[in-house]
């Protein structure tokens, strides 16, 4: 079977969750024995060693031109000749879209021109915001335009018939999109949680050390969390980040300790010199978990949670709920300071068993592709 994957940044290892959704997808399906060709918009900035093929010359976050052709991109949402060029010369069997800036939503009206299934996933709110969150930049929670947005999401859905499967990573995140692919069937698929790269440690015998790791931002909860570190603090619990972004300033006038932007291997060490992780998410997070809880608890670490969007649906075992306040947070941390709550706890940490939830994920995705192909009348090339 040959698969297209479809992604704004392709497999980046440089970027995001859905890059790391490609990549490992792409690497699947090649150790699966099947061949897999990512369809990147913009210049990837790490090598992820998959086949890729870049649309533009130009990333947008480096070329204002190139943001602003994105959003007329997406309001105009026209099959593209050289993307129906490209589909007739890489002639797939399946086409499986992400992340779509750069694309628009045409392509899967190419691909329903060819008689090419279609898969999508679902990574955010790009179809309904054109900041992809519904959270304004201060963090507050954001409607949806009528006007504006509703045409901008209109515009966008109007190739939508032609997705056969649609999948995401929460029931929260189906939920929003509900009624928006008429002829698509659903289903959630949860990321997998896959084990450290140098083994899992031990699980700490108690809580002294709350550790963030993510983007330094207003909608991740980062200013939540530099309310917190003096109470924290005070109850015994040493706070710690990790990442980057436009909040970086603030932590690092906060006198929280900082330690910068982590990766490979210096972000497990990381995960395993803190007792447990907090995800003070303000927006809906998508996914239910997202990456960085499962990583978390890969590494043996219980994890405090919002319950915003996705996150609601992790939340149980080793994985508590508080509520979206500092007041809340300390609370919930504080609580596990009691032995017994903190013994209970961990004895919820999820089994690691190898690469066995990775082979889970993966055939869930097998899965969706053959329901795509009996459905398209076609059969897999196996």
């Amino acid at each position: 079977m040959r698969v297209v994957l479809v992604n704004s940044h392709g497999a980046d290892p440089a970027y995001g969750g859905a890059e790391r959704y490609v990549r490992d997808l792409a690497h699947g399906l090649r150790e699966r024995g099947h061949e897999a060709v990512v369809l990147s918009a913009f210049p990837p900035r790490a090598d992820a060693g998959v086949e890729t093929i870049v649309l533009h010359e130009a990333d947008w976050r480096d070329s204002p031109a190139r943001r602003i052709r994105n959003h007329l991109g997406d309001l105009a949402s026209a099959p593209s000749r050289r993307i129906g060029a490209l589909l007739a010369q890489i002639r797939p069997d399946l086409v499986h879209t992400s992340n779509l800036p750069g694309f628009g939503s045409g392509v899967w009206e190419l691909a329903r021109r060819a008689a090419i299934p279609v898969v999508h996933t679902l990574h955010d709110y790009h179809l309904l915001c054109p900041r992809t969150t519904l959270i304004r930049p201060d963090g507050r929670p954001c409607e949806p335009s009528p006007l504006l947005c509703g045409l901008r999401s209109r515009r966008l859905g109007r190739w939508a018939g032609a997705v056969s499967q649609l999948v995401a990573g929460s029931e929260h995140l189906l939920r929003v999109h509900r009624g928006r692919f008429p002829a698509a069937e659903q289903r959630v698929i949860r990321l997998p949680l896959s084990p450290p790269p140098a083994g899992r440690g031990a699980p700490s015998p108690g809580l002294s050390v709350l550790g963030y790791l993510g983007a330094l931002s207003e909608v991740k909860g980062v200013r939540l969390l530099l309310e917190a570190a003096e109470p924290l603090a005070a109850a015994g619990i040493e706070l710690r980040l990790a990442g980057d972004g436009p909040l970086r300033p603030a932590v690092e006038a906060s006198g929280v300790r900082y330690l910068g932007r982590v990766e490979g291997a210096a972000k497990w060490e990381f995960l395993a010199s803190c007792d447990a992780g907090v995800v003070p998410s303000l927006w809906n997070e998508p996914s239910g978990p997202p990456y960085v809880v499962n990583e978390w608890l890969a590494a043996a670490r219980p994890v405090l949670t919002t319950r915003r969007g996705g996150l609601a649906e992790a939340i149980g075992g080793a994985v508590r709920g508080f509520g979206g306040s500092a007041e809340e947070l300390v609370a919930a941390a504080t609580e596990l300071r009691d032995e017994r709550a903190w013994r209970e706890t961990v004895a919820a940490l999820p089994t690691v068993a190898g690469a066995q939830d990775e082979r889970r994920w993966l055939d869930e995705h097998l899965e969706v592709y053959a329901r795509a192909l009996a459905k398209a009348g076609r059969e897999a090339k196996r």
